[in-house]
């Protein structure tokens, strides 16, 4: 019975380590180091505008460190130094036409794709997947920046 016992534990902890492994490891891209330095987040607005509020709503609800709305994809200038400007959130579309197949007709459809830029590399951290739903997408992403943002500050 005690051997039946510890089979089960360490086949339950096995469980837990790979359900782990996978929660972490969604296809979301970020920096490894972002939110070791303190630094404010830029979000960039979209060219829509419930897509905009959306991306502000997700930073408000989900994230606790600094952040600001700009009009600008790409911020420039002195105002916005890059030691306390470092990365800019984004969102981009992908806009699938409406097409048909044998007599039935699809609608058009956008798909959404969300990440950082580096502002001091250069480089950009997308999703690896696109989402249909631009508000979950947003919060989705979102919150797990917050989570490596909390990881990362305290180390």
């Amino acid at each position: 019975m005690r051997n039946c016992v510890l089979v089960f534990a360490a086949v339950l902890f096995s469980c837990v380590g790979v359900k782990a492994q996978d929660d972490n490891d969604k296809g979301f891209n970020f920096p490894d180091d972002f939110g070791k330095k303190e630094t404010i987040v830029l979000v960039s607005s979209a060219n829509k505008d419930k897509i905009t509020e959306a991306m502000q709503e997700a930073f408000e609800k989900n994230y606790k460190g600094k952040y600001e709305f700009v009009v600008d994809k790409y911020p420039r200038g002195s105002r916005y130094d890059t030691a306390k400007y470092r990365y800019v959130f984004y969102i981009s579309y992908n806009e699938n036409p409406g097409q048909w197949i044998g007599r039935e007709r699809f609608p058009p459809t956008t798909d959404y794709k969300f990440g950082l830029i580096d502002r001091v590399t250069g480089m950009s951290w997308d999703q690896e997947f696109w989402s249909g739903n631009y508000k979950k997408g947003a919060a989705n992403y979102v919150k797990h920046l917050e989570e490596l943002r909390k990881q990362n500050a305290g180390q």
